[in-house]
């Protein structure tokens, strides 16, 4: 974790000029055995696995030591026709299976019974105390501990809870409505490009939120007081920045996968007037060099 937190201290000096950014460790998923989802090859022979190193060859796999046990149990017995590529996806919470291949009419054995499949097949996960459906075609966190962590970090950078009296909280690039559905605001706005995605929130947010499915950088901005923003690696850009800055909001948790783009986001929006009052990070990826970032901005 250390090292991570250096990784972060060192881009926000670099790239955004802080020489003295507030930055703390967070939590960790357990080391092993954390991810519920994994985007598989498949070899010629049908097994699935990933690819070598820097090749399109296919290595098969037997099990998976970052993989949830009942992820890893289906690898071995898996076989795939027709397709290059498969994503497979379990819950923790009710034991479901999801499986989506990328090409149609891909046939696969080995799931089993009940498992869903295609990009309509959903699956339900429990983050937060919330029980939230997952589309095959929609993104979701590497696992519920990865969800759950998340969820805290950004609660309490956002400072919502039982006091909380301000008006209309803003979930951008916002998914199945993770954030939306469990850090505790009543009068929330989802934007979301992806039609899977949306469909999820709508399910899992119900009259709580009114959900926009278009491109971020191109919502119509409202007014909001609080903004939660969780882009892709690339982060907001100019354009994702600017939209943030016109609706006022005063303040702004970004979640972060990729350190240089948070440390370019963070000097964007600080040109919009916003200060980074602290960043949390995250390691919800153990055994990789993936950083994930909590950070809190304050309009000035």
């Amino acid at each position: 974790m250390g090292l991570k937190v250096g990784i972060v201290v060192d881009s926000l000096r670099r790239t955004a000029k802080l020489g003295d950014a507030v930055v703390k460790p967070g939590g960790s998923v357990s080391p092993w055995g954390y991810r519920t989802t994994a985007r598989l090859s498949v070899a010629p022979d049908g097994r699935v696995g990933l690819r070598e190193a820097a090749s399109h060859v296919t290595v098969a796999l037997g099990g998976c030591m970052v993989a949830h046990p009942s992820l890893a149990a289906l690898l071995p017995g898996l076989r795939v026709r027709g397709a290059g590529e498969l994503t497979l996806r379990v819950s923790v919470a009710t034991g479901e299976v999801t499986a989506m291949a990328d090409r149609d009419g891909a046939h696969i054995e080995g799931l089993p019974d009940g498992a869903g499949t295609g990009p309509t097949a959903v699956l339900h996960e429990v983050v937060g105390g919330a029980r939230l459906r997952v589309s095959a075609g929609s993104f979701f966190q590497s696992g519920p501990q990865a969800a759950d962590l998340l969820v805290k970090a950004v609660g309490e950078a956002s400072g919502l809870g039982p006091e909380w009296s301000g008006g209309p909280m803003l979930d951008s690039y916002g998914g199945v409505g993770l954030f939306a559905a469990t850090i505790g605001a009543s009068n929330s706005i989802v934007v979301e490009s992806s039609a899977p995605a949306c469909a999820d929130a709508e399910v899992n947010l119900g009259e709580r939120a009114r959900v926009e499915c278009i491109p971020f950088e191109r919502w119509q901005p409202c007014p909001v007081d609080l903004v939660v923003a969780d882009p892709a690696r690339a982060g907001l850009g100019r354009e994702g920045a600017a939209v943030i800055a016109a609706t006022g909001a005063s303040r702004l948790v970004l979640v972060s996968c990729d350190p240089a783009a948070m440390a370019r986001d963070t000097s964007l929006l600080m040109a919009h007037g916003y200060r980074h009052t602290g960043s949390t990070v995250l390691d919800l990826f153990p055994q990789t060099h993936h950083v994930e970032v909590v950070t809190r901005f304050d309009l000035t």
